[in-house]
């Protein structure tokens, strides 16, 4: 396993065992069935992962003075809904495979329950008895959270800009066997009251939000395998927000609202050994990267309410919760100049 993120020892998550995703047996039926059966259940993950990088942007409205900064780390942990959790296999997408049982149709994602899913089979009898001819969906990670950490950094520009960055040098995901993530961001921060008439005798601050995040993520099926099977995800983030906060001698309310756009595409690679329906009379063959999709799944409005609070002069510390497509839980610690 790489080397566990210092996430770990910000946030304090615990699983009780190592996870790892273990998709290869599901290669099975036609293209259309990998393509059906592989997306709905690692799109979640990517989704997930993409919404992870709109978070730990802010914890105030307020636009630093030029040249004051702030600097930190950003655990985050996002959390998925019920309805990512597990999908229904519908009979009627599927070519090549069948329900063993029509009745056992709901399969966990990567995010559901570490339990077999519904078991499958082709629907040529004679294909059934070589050996992948009958297998059960893949099993989840048993947790529904995607954890996320980034180093934070912030600098006041002229005319009430702040320049903001995000960055993680590649690393382990913590207790997902095989894993390594990477990323990086920019952000832009502007003062809006002084485009309010009489703005300054408004008791808060007021600002725009922009952000634009990429990361990748790679993940072994069989870390522990001499072979080349894995999943390779990117994604891209691009989020607006409309923020305001309330800042109360070393208190500081703040939230934000907004839009999040999110793009990922995940690939299955390596070489899998696989039954081709399409060529019965040597069904034993090789398939080699069977998926590349991607998702736009996720986008859509969001936004936030948290408290920060300063001690020490250039301490911090603020905690929020976002709520939107999936929500999330976000901390942040680090010192500021002129927060």
């Amino acid at each position: 396993m790489k080397k566990l993120s210092f996430l770990i020892l910000i946030t304090g998550l615990a699983f009780s065992s190592k996870a790892q995703i273990s998709f290869g047996p599901s290669i099975a039926g036609t293209q259309n069935d990998i393509n059906y059966l592989g997306s709905a259940y690692l799109a979640p993950f990517s989704e997930a992962m993409a919404f992870s990088l709109t978070q730990g942007w802010y914890n105030t409205a307020k636009v630093k003075r030029t040249g004051r900064f702030e600097i930190g780390f950003t655990p985050s942990v996002t959390i998925v809904p019920n309805e990512f959790r597990t999908f229904t296999i519908d009979p009627s997408k599927l070519e090549e495979l069948e329900l063993v049982n029509p009745n056992d149709n709901v399969a966990p994602t990567v995010f559901g329950e570490d339990a077999p899913g519904p078991e499958l089979q082709y629907t040529d009898p004679t294909l059934r008895a070589f050996s992948g001819g009958r297998f059960n969906m893949p099993a989840g990670l048993g947790y529904a959270i995607a954890p996320n950490m980034t180093i934070h950094a912030g600098v006041g520009l002229p005319l009430d800009f702040e320049l903001s960055g995000h960055y993680l040098p590649s690393t382990g995901i913590p207790y997902l066997e095989g894993s390594e993530i990477g990323l990086w961001g920019l952000g832009l921060k502007h003062n809006l009251k002084q485009y309010i008439p009489g703005g300054s005798a408004i008791p808060f601050s007021i600002a725009a939000f922009a952000s634009y995040s990429q990361f990748n993520l790679g993940q072994d099926l069989e870390p522990d395998a001499n072979n080349d099977k894995r999943i390779d995800l990117n994604a891209d983030a691009f989020m607006t927000r409309l923020l305001i906060s309330k800042k109360l001698l070393f208190l500081t309310f703040y939230g934000g609202v907004g839009y999040n756009y999110l793009n990922s595409s995940f690939k299955v690679a390596g070489t899998y050994e696989y039954l081709n329906p399409l060529q019965p009379l040597n069904p034993e063959q090789s398939i080699s990267d069977p998926i590349d999709l991607s998702s736009t799944n996720g986008s859509g409005w969001a936004g936030n309410l948290g408290l920060r609070v300063k001690f020490l002069v250039f301490g911090y510390v603020s905690a929020d919760y976002t709520f939107g497509t999936f929500s999330a839980v976000n901390l942040n610690l680090g010192f500021s100049w002129d927060i």
